[in-house]
């Protein structure tokens, strides 16, 4: 099955919102309301004629006994990595767009935004193993290119380990990168939640479970279904009806949970559902952290 991108509609919502985008690393808001005045004391050095006498710092001066003006160097852009679960329990769903479908066009949209304001974008797309990586970089080719991996089928698909994606990231991501967890949570090895917190103590982390209705309920309008394992084949037959309720009581536990990991490690969470558009509840993010940092 085709993936296919309808991100033209999605991404003008995402960048009238995309100012308000704030990272906890950066204080200030996101890069794009300082094009131009995004800059950082470097330190200070002797007035020479040819400078604008407005520079002159007169408190250090006086101290030095000496005209000083300050100097300054631009802040780097964002750097914004996109590490997206392409394992087989995202090839699932019971809506118009699969898990992966939902997660394309999530990542599309927020790279597109990301790329309008010339800050660095790229992903690593995992199941196991990491099957496509692309270091963070600017222009329009890079979104292109991001463009490409999501929409190539063959990358698709396979096993689960969240523990690897982070091992990679450890690897090359500078600090205050702001990494963006795209998955469906399901499937997690023991020790995921230590590895995480090497992952917040360098990056601005933000997860983005996104999941389908039937992650989260049964049917209760049908008669014995077999279910089977998206990692290993195994199948079961079971009676929905009579599951229904424990089995919502335990994802709500198990949803609950994840939640509670990510925030006590210092990182942003955000549930999603296949049946509901993603662009209001990132709005309600990009406000929050407005409002947390300012």
């Amino acid at each position: 099955m085709a993936i296919k991108l309808k991100v033209r509609n999605l991404v003008t919502n995402l960048a009238i919102t995309a100012k308000g985008f704030t990272t906890s690393k950066f204080a200030g808001n996101y890069k794009s309301a300082y094009k131009g005045f995004g800059l950082e004391f470097e330190g200070f050095r002797k007035y020479q004629p040819e400078d604008d006498s407005s520079l002159i710092d007169w408190k250090a001066s006086v101290r030095t006994n000496d005209l000083l003006i300050k100097e300054f160097k631009e802040e780097r852009g964002l750097e914004i990595y996109f590490l997206l679960d392409v394992s087989n329990s995202m090839l699932f769903g019971s809506t118009k767009k699969l898990k992966n479908e939902y997660a394309a066009e999530l990542v599309a949209s927020l790279a597109f935004t990301a790329s309008q304001n010339d800050d660095a974008i790229g992903i690593g797309m995992f199941n196991d193993k990491i099957i496509r990586g692309l270091k963070p970089e600017t222009g329009e080719k890079q979104y292109y290119q991001i463009l490409g991996c999501l929409t190539n089928n063959k990358l698709y698909g396979g096993k689960y380990d969240l523990n690897k994606a982070f091992e990679f990231v450890l690897q090359f991501l500078e600090e205050n990168d702001v990494l963006f967890i795209v998955s469906d949570f399901i499937g997690m090895k023991k020790g995921w939640d230590l590895e995480l917190k090497k992952l917040t103590s360098k990056f601005d982390v933000i997860a983005c479970m996104v999941r389908d209705p039937r992650d989260r309920e049964l049917p209760d309008d049908t008669g014995d279904i077999i279910v089977e394992s998206p990692y290993t084949n195994e199948k079961m037959s079971i009676r929905p009806k009579s599951l229904s309720k424990k089995y919502s009581s335990y994802v709500r536990k198990q949803e609950a949970e994840l939640e509670r990991i990510f925030i006590d490690a210092g990182a942003e969470f955000i549930s999603l559902s296949t049946d509901k558009d993603f662009v209001n509840p990132l709005i309600k993010m990009f406000k929050r952290r407005e409002a947390q940092y300012h």
